[in-house]
């Protein structure tokens, strides 16, 4: 079933009293109905380990609910070759109802980090994990996702690092 037939059903239900409607979509299930993942497409998880070593991440964000959500902070926790990078996200983003929108998130990653990722990069299990606060008309809710696991991270100066690592 598409999203916007889902959207559009749900539609119908906004006249009810807003004490009904917190009944019916409780925090919880604001929360399932509210999908994020990684982007599927092209590059949406990079890894720079030149001099300046960094990381950008594109998430997808799938508001399947009745209401329009605003995503108010995150926290990600990206879990690289053995090494966990975390970054906190405070910029507000208004999802409408039915929208398919995108986060980006981007930081550096410590010197000692990238070694150790520039070590193990071809043994690289990468997952990211989130915990998300978000604003509704309703009432706010929580999203948290433990392990997204099968991540495809696409390197960029990993073997100058490895080769710098050896050197030492």
């Amino acid at each position: 079933m598409e999203i916007s037939s889902v959207i559009e059903v749900w539609k119908y239900l906004k006249w009810l009293p807003g004490f009904i409607l917190r009944k019916i979509f409780s925090k919880e299930r604001l929360a399932d109905l509210v999908l994020i993942d990684v982007q599927a497409r092209h590059e949406a998880v990079r890894v720079n380990l030149g001099e300046i070593a960094s990381y950008s991440i594109y998430l997808q964000v799938i508001n399947m609910s009745p209401f329009d959500v605003e995503l108010d902070r995150a926290e990600i926790d990206f879990l690289c070759a053995g090494v966990s990078v975390s970054k906190q996200h405070i910029k507000k983003t208004a999802f409408k109802s039915g929208e398919v929108g995108s986060l980006y998130i981007t930081g550096e990653i410590e010197s000692p980090k990238a070694k150790q990722m520039a070590r193990y990069y071809n043994e690289n299990q990468s997952s990211v994990s989130f915990h998300c606060e978000f604003n509704c008309a309703l009432h706010n809710f929580t999203k948290i996702c433990s392990n997204l696991e099968g991540v495809n991270v696409h390197f960029a100066n990993a073997e100058w690092r490895s080769s710098e690592v050896e050197k030492v």
